[in-house]
C-alpha cells in the first residue's frame, strides 16, 4: 500500500470513528460541526537551518581564498515561520464535550530570492541560491471541553494526537546577476512521518446557530527524523573542507551514515514542526 493510498483509508476510518458515534447515540445534544482556520507557526528548525547557513559559509570562505574574488552580500533566511490550513469535523456528543478528527497541510519555506547571495568573481557577478521548504501532512485526532462565559462567547481547551506524513526539499542554483533563471545544479527531496502531540486554548464567538469564530493558540510536538529517498536515508553531518579549514554543516541523503575522520556530529536528519501555533477560523454548525 502507497503513503498516498494509505493516508486516504487513515482519514477515512478516522472520519468514520466521529461520524459512527453519531448514529449510534440518541439524536438529541449531538451537533456535527465543521472548523476551518488558518494558522501561523514559529518552529525551531535546528538542522535544516545550520545547513543552509553551512552552505553561505561555503561561500564566503570561498570567496575570501580565490584572489580576485570577494563576497559580494547577502544572508540567507533562516526557514523558521510555518503557515497552516487545518479542517477538522468536530461531533459535540455532551453540552460542553466534543471530539474531532482533522487534517491539513503544513509549509515552511526560503524561496529563491530570500536566500540569495552574491559573489564577484573577478569581472562577473554571480548569484547563488538554495530555496529550502519543508511540508508536512497531518492526521490529528483531538477532544475539546468548553465553558460559556456568556450567551455568544466560549472558552476551550483542546487535546490531540495524531501521525505526520513530511518532506524535505532543497535545490542549489546559481547565475550572473544580468540573467533572468537559475541554472540547478543539485536537488533532494526526502519524505518522512512521525508522531505528533498538541494542546491549545481557545476563545470562540458564536454569530448565530450555524457560525462561530475563534481564535486558538496551541503547542504542538512533532519531530520527524525518518526522511528516506530512493538514494538512501537523508543524514545531517558535518564535513571537514581542508582546502578552506572548513567544518560544513550539511543534510544529505546517503545509503549509509557517513564515517571517517572527515565527518562529524553524524545522526539521522530531524526536521522539527513542533512549536507555538496561533490559528483564526470559523465553525459551521451542520
Amino acid at each position: 500500500m502507497n503513503g498516498k493510498v494509505g493516508r486516504k483509508r487513515i482519514a477515512s476510518l478516522g472520519l468514520l470513528c466521529v461520524l459512527l458515534p453519531a448514529a449510534a447515540l440518541p439524536s438529541s445534544g449531538l451537533d456535527l460541526n465543521f472548523k476551518l482556520s488558518g494558522s501561523y507557526s514559529f518552529l525551531v528548525l535546528n538542522d535544516v537551518n545550520r545547513s543552509l547557513q553551512g552552505w553561505v559559509e561555503l561561500h564566503k570562505k570561498e570567496a575570501a581564498s580565490v584572489p580576485g574574488w570577494t563576497f559580494g552580500g547577502g544572508k540567507a533566511r533562516k526557514v523558521r515561520a510555518g503557515f497552516d490550513l487545518e479542517g477538522e469535523v468536530l461531533l459535540n456528543w455532551a453540552p460542553r464535550w466534543a471530539v474531532g478528527i482533522g487534517s491539513g497541510y503544513s509549509y515552511s519555506e526560503v524561496t529563491e530570492s530570500r536566500s540569495a547571495i552574491t559573489v564577484e568573481e573577478g569581472a562577473v557577478s554571480r548569484v547563488y541560491t538554495r530555496p529550502t521548504k519543508v511540508a508536512a501532512t497531518p492526521l490529528v485526532v483531538s477532544g475539546y471541553h468548553f465553558w460559556p462565559l456568556g450567551p455568544k462567547v466560549q472558552i476551550y481547551v483542546r487535546a490531540g494526537m495524531g501521525w505526520l506524513w513530511a518532506k524535505y526539499v532543497d535545490r542549489e542554483g546559481s547565475k550572473k546577476a544580468s540573467a533572468l533563471n537559475y541554472a540547478y545544479t543539485s536537488y533532494q527531496s526526502a519524505s518522512g512521518q512521525g508522531a505528533l502531540i498538541q494542546g491549545g486554548l481557545g476563545v470562540k464567538y458564536v454569530q448565530d446557530q450555524s457560525l462561530g469564530f475563534f481564535c486558538e493558540a496551541s503547542l504542538r510536538q512533532a519531530k520527524v527524523n525518518s526522511f528516506v529517498r530512493e538514494t538512501g536515508t537523508l543524514y545531517f553531518f558535518e564535513e571537514y573542507n581542508s582546502s578552506l579549514d572548513f567544518w560544513q554543516a550539511k543534510i544529505q541523503a546517503r545509503e549509509k551514515a557517513p564515517a571517517g575522520e572527515d565527518f562529524r556530529s553524524v545522526r539521522k536528519a530531524v526536521v522539527d514542526f513542533g512549536g507555538f501555533v496561533l490559528k483564526l477560523g470559523f465553525f459551521i454548525k451542520f
